[in-house]
């Protein structure tokens, strides 16, 4: 839960914060971007404002020159006064009479201001003459400002100028009248354009009348534009008052066209840069606004992608009776780290309040929800000891909430439906495992390893299909096609001498003797006797001659069983035939020789005899020239089928007698088995038990094992355990193993339980007894002989054969009953698997038999 809580809670908190800072961040942006772009349209009203007092300022001068008489001197005087307050604005002022003697044309130069000649007024690019002329019909007092123009006088046009004379103006046109109010001409003055320019430059250099502060390094720079979208000019370095207008900058990132009739350098953008054209028509309507510019690739050096342009239009009071017009605006591009530095500081603390609030969230949620799963860790660790114990049993705990206590009830209502279905399982598996064990198994169908098992060669004994038998028929093949020696090694009972008959069988000898000498059966007198034969009179009882094995089986084959055994004398000997193929019999002076295949056989390994100097290591390397291994039967198991099965067929065609089936509980016990006699066991251990067998079918309890068969006197005796024992014995190792494990799962410490070890012991001792003809009573195998148990608390003796006698009575009283009667008989100490138990070894052992199935089960006397 402290995980799921982690995983739900902080994640979900998180995001919250995350989404609160995102949402905070963005709104305090917002506003301190608000606040920067108003800082910024300040400083560009300020820019519009300053053109426009200086166009004003201009436009009242040449209302009040138009008043008077113009002439050099009034244009002399005026210039004085303008280069007083305005210095460098006013380059030129001309008189463009109707009588055009009367007209008058003076420049600023460098020497001073200069009358143009009147045969040059033709020559001069973007003449006065012409611009007057295009203002015919100007009414008094109306001041008519011309679009930026290119102006060039000649170097004819001066008297004492060497050179041409390049400007830039902004032309000023009010028409003149005299005192009857008749049309004189036209007064002209044009303004140089880098004071407006200059401007816009002062406004953007630490000396601006707004400067509180110094800013960063960013690119910023303000630009003007006309009412037709035309970029004019941008502001540029203050240090540099004469530098040639441009619009490098301004253009920045936009395309469009390059030069207009008068203004060669003027830039305008194509229609497709919606945001500069948006700025525009807001200055036509006479709007101020921001707005936010992508600088595109041909900028990415110079400005960033998140500045943002201010504007504003200028204005210029034409005419008073229309009232101001608006002839451009002023746009100022702005870019300014402290938002970013806002963000940053905002992002800091957005981050130590995330940290600090997820440490707290952290810690309450540790802590609630320590509180909450206190009470689940105690059902999970009381759930755990019941699978470590493996045991189920009721849980209790100290719970002090409700979902707790529910969880603890439903738990326990599951253990508890739990356990009855164990119970009911176990009772069914338990008749299901005994009819199972007590079913006659067919070999044909059911154990494939039977079907089509198959002999070597005409040897009836040596049955199998295993891998191991597999291999020992090829090697008996490959050896029978040689005349080599064979050395035959295993366990008793496995089969050597059946092997070696199987080589000779095999062998181009066939047709010849085949001898087999027990090396170990005899002594070594006689052994020699038997193996090399004596002529007559070689000793007091040699009244004929004896060829001996090795000549009695010339031409065929020799079986030397347990050779190991052969003393050192037999062993000499037997060297020095096998080296010579010679032999003389004991008497006689000839020797005799003989063409013999020798196999020997052993149970021991020969080469630990030989290092323990017990067996002579020529001798073992003159007979091991072929090895033939014999498997045990434990590492061939498969097997065991097809031999029970073969040795049942073998014994009823033998005797005569029908053939007997066996049982699975048998075949298990045959096969659960370690065999340490092989085959040899197997066979007896079979052959037993069909000796004894009452039916057609052998049970586990039939087969008796080498290792645990007793006699009479062991079984049937004083010792009050011996039936048990082997009854115990007599059982399979799957039906013993069920018994320990209920044994094993009852609680230490039960009276029930202590007693149902002896009681079950009690139980076949007196199935046994009953079986073989005793008078003895269960009570005698309950307990030592002459030494009575002490009772319990409700009369009965802690011995299981007391516990029987309470159900013999039982069934005698009340003709059947119950195993709950018999819980309730014995008493409160007794278990339901104890009773259980029981009553099953007590039909058994025959003293009960069993009706009914379920609950409705009875037990009667047998």
């Amino acid at each position: 839960m402290r995980r799921k809580l982690l995983f739900s809670l902080i994640p979900s908190i998180l995001f919250i914060l995350v989404v609160a800072g995102y949402a905070t961040n963005w709104y305090s942006s917002r506003y301190l971007t608000q606040a920067l772009q108003r800082t910024a349209q300040v400083q560009n009203l300020s820019q519009a404002r300053e053109m426009e007092q200086l166009l004003d300022y201009f436009r009242l001068s040449v209302c009040d020159l138009a008043k008077a008489t113009p002439g050099e001197d009034e244009f002399r005087a005026a210039f004085r006064h303008w280069s007083v307050y305005h210095p460098g604005v006013a380059v030129e002022i001309s008189f463009i009479g109707i009588n055009t003697n009367e007209s008058s044309i003076m420049v600023r130069t460098r020497n001073g201001l200069a009358a143009i000649r009147p045969d040059q007024y033709n020559f001069i690019k973007g003449s006065p003459v012409s611009e007057a002329l295009k203002l015919r019909g100007l009414k008094p007092g109306v001041v008519q400002l011309s679009r930026l123009t290119e102006v060039v006088y000649p170097p004819l046009a001066f008297e004492q100028q060497a050179g041409p004379q390049n400007f830039v103006l902004y032309r000023l046109t009010t028409p003149v009248h005299d005192a009857q109010g008749a049309l004189r001409g036209y007064l002209v003055l044009g303004l140089d354009s880098q004071a407006l320019r200059n401007i816009l430059s002062l406004y953007n250099s630490p000396k601006s009348p707004l400067y509180a502060f110094a800013r960063t390094s960013e690119t910023r720079f303000s630009y003007f534009f006309d009412d037709q979208g035309w970029i004019l000019f941008q502001s540029e370095n203050l240090e540099d008052p004469d530098r040639e207008l441009s619009v490098e900058f301004a253009r920045l990132g936009m395309t469009g066209d390059f030069g207009m009739s008068e203004y060669s350098k003027a830039f305008r953008p194509l229609p497709k840069h919606m945001g500069y054209w948006r700025m525009v028509v807001d200055v036509q309507a006479g709007r101020v606004g921001a707005d936010y510019v992508s600088p595109g690739q041909e900028a990415e050096g110079l400005l960033s992608a998140d500045h943002f342009v201010v504007y504003a239009p200028v204005l210029f009071n034409s005419n008073p009776e229309r009232g101001p017009e608006i002839i451009g605006g002023v746009a100022y591009v702005d870019r300014s780290r402290l938002g970013d530095a806002a963000e940053f500081r905002h992002l800091d603390v957005m981050l130590i309040i995330t940290f600090s609030g997820m440490a707290l969230v952290a810690c309450v949620i540790v802590f609630v929800s320590r509180a909450i799963t206190k009470p689940l860790h105690e059902l999970a660790a009381e759930i755990r000891t019941m699978f470590e114990n493996k045991t189920l049993r009721q849980i209790r705990l100290d719970s002090r909430d409700l979902e707790s206590t529910l969880l603890t009830r439903a738990l326990n209502k599951m253990i508890y439906s739990i356990q009855e279905k164990q119970e009911l399982i176990r009772r069914r598996d338990e008749q299901i495992h005994q009819v199972q064990q007590r079913e006659k198994v067919s070999f044909d169908s059911e154990v494939p390893a039977s079907v089509g098992w198959r002999l070597v060669g005409d040897i009836p004994d040596l049955v199998g299909q295993s891998q191991a038998i597999v291999t020992m028929q090829s090697m008996i093949r490959k050896a029978a096609s040689t005349s080599a020696d064979v050395l035959v090694v295993g366990e008793t009972g496995t089969g050597k001498e059946l092997t070696a008959e199987g080589v000779h069988k095999f062998s181009n000898r066939a047709d010849k003797p085949f001898i087999s000498i027990n090396c170990g059966g005899l002594d070594e007198n006689l052994l020699m006797d038997t193996l090399f034969g004596h002529v007559k009179g070689a000793f007091t009882e040699a009244r004929n001659d004896r060829k001996g094995a090795f000549l009695a089986s010339d031409g065929g084959t020799l079986f030397l069983d347990e050779i190991g055994t052969a003393t050192d004398k037999v062993q000499k000997a037997l060297l020095r035939a096998l080296s010579v193929r010679r032999i003389r019999p004991l008497g006689s002076d000839q020797e005799i020789e003989f063409n013999v295949r020798v196999i020997a056989a052993t149970n021991v390994d020969l080469m630990e005899l030989v290092q323990r100097g017990e067996f002579r290591d020529d001798l073992y390397y003159r007979l091991k020239v072929i090895t033939i291994q014999t498997p045990p039967l434990r590492q061939r198991k498969d097997d065991i089928p097809v031999l029970a099965n073969h040795f049942l067929r073998e014994l009823a065609t033998g005797t005569g007698s029908r053939e007997f089936g066996l049982s699975r509980g048998a075949l298990e016990k045959l096969l659960e088995h370690d065999w340490p006699g092989n085959v040899r066991e197997l066979k007896n251990c079979i052959t037993r038990a069909t000796a004894f067998a009452e039916g057609e079918v052998l049970y586990a309890e039939d087969l008796v094992f080498d290792d645990a068969s007793v006699s009479p006197v062991s079984l049937f005796g004083d010792s009050p355990q011996a039936p048990a024992q082997s009854y115990e014995r007599s059982l399979s190792a799957g039906e013993q193993a069920a018994r320990r494990e209920h044994e094993a799962s009852e609680p230490e410490g039960d009276p029930g339980q202590q007693g149902a070890a002896a009681g079950r012991a009690g139980g076949a001792a007196g199935k046994l007894h009953g079986a073989m003809g005793y008078n003895g009573h269960s009570e005698a195998a309950g307990a030592a002989k002459g030494q009575p148990e002490p009772k319990a608390a409700n009369g009965l003796e802690p011995g299981g054969n007391q516990r029987f006698q309470v159900a013999l009575r039982l069934a005698r009283e009340q003709g059947s009953f119950s195993r709950l009667d018999y819980q309730r008989a014995v008493g409160a100490e007794i278990s339901q698997r104890t009773a259980q138990y029981d009553l099953q070894v007590l039909v058994k052992g025959g003293m009960l038999r069993k009706t009914g199935r379920g609950p409705a089960t009875q037990y009667l006397l047998a």
